[in-house]
C-alpha cells in the first residue's frame, strides 16, 4: 500500500486536513450545481412567487421540462441531507 498524500476530496466532499482536525465542506458541489443549472448570479427571494396568486392546471404557459427539475430538485435534496 502506498500513500497517497493529504485527501482533498471523498465522494463528492471537500476535505481540509489540519492539526486542529477535519474539516468537510460540500462548497464545490454547491457551486458546480449552481453552474450546471446556470443560477449562479441569480438574485436571492424570500418568497419566490405571488403568496395570493390561485394555481390552476392550465395558466396558458408552456409546460416545464421535467427532466431538468427533477435533477435540480435532487441535486438540492443531495446537498441538505449530506
Amino acid at each position: 500500500m502506498s500513500d497517497l498524500g493529504m485527501l482533498h476530496y471523498f465522494l463528492g466532499l471537500e476535505v481540509k486536513q489540519e492539526i486542529g482536525g477535519i474539516f468537510l465542506s460540500q462548497r464545490k458541489y454547491a457551486m458546480d450545481l449552481l453552474k450546471r443549472f446556470n443560477i449562479v448570479n441569480c438574485n436571492v427571494g424570500a418568497t419566490p412567487m405571488n403568496i395570493n396568486e390561485k394555481l390552476c392546471r392550465d395558466d396558458g404557459s408552456e409546460m416545464a421540462n421535467a427532466t431538468y427539475f427533477r435533477s435540480l430538485v435532487g441535486g438540492l435534496n443531495y446537498l441538505s441531507h449530506t
